[in-house]
C-alpha cells in the first residue's frame, strides 16, 4: 500500500506545479512574458521546469518502487 500512496503524492505535486503554470498563463500573461534570465521568458523556463520535474518524479518513483 506504500507505493500507491507515494505515487499519489508525486502526482499531486506535479499537478500543483502544472496548475500554477496554467494559472499564470491564463491570469498573468505579463508575468509569463517577463524575461528574468538571459532573455528567456518565464513561460519557457517554467515549461522546462515541468519537463525536468516529470523526469525527476519518475526517477524518484522508480527508486522507491524497487
Amino acid at each position: 500500500m506504500r507505493i500507491p500512496r507515494i505515487a499519489l503524492w508525486l502526482f499531486a505535486l506535479y499537478l500543483l506545479v502544472y496548475v500554477g503554470f496554467m494559472g499564470l498563463s491564463a491570469f498573468a500573461p505579463t508575468v509569463m512574458a517577463a524575461t528574468p534570465l538571459a532573455g528567456l521568458p518565464v513561460s519557457l523556463l517554467y515549461g522546462l521546469l515541468l519537463i525536468a520535474l516529470a523526469f525527476a518524479l519518475a526517477a524518484l518513483y522508480l527508486r522507491v518502487a524497487r
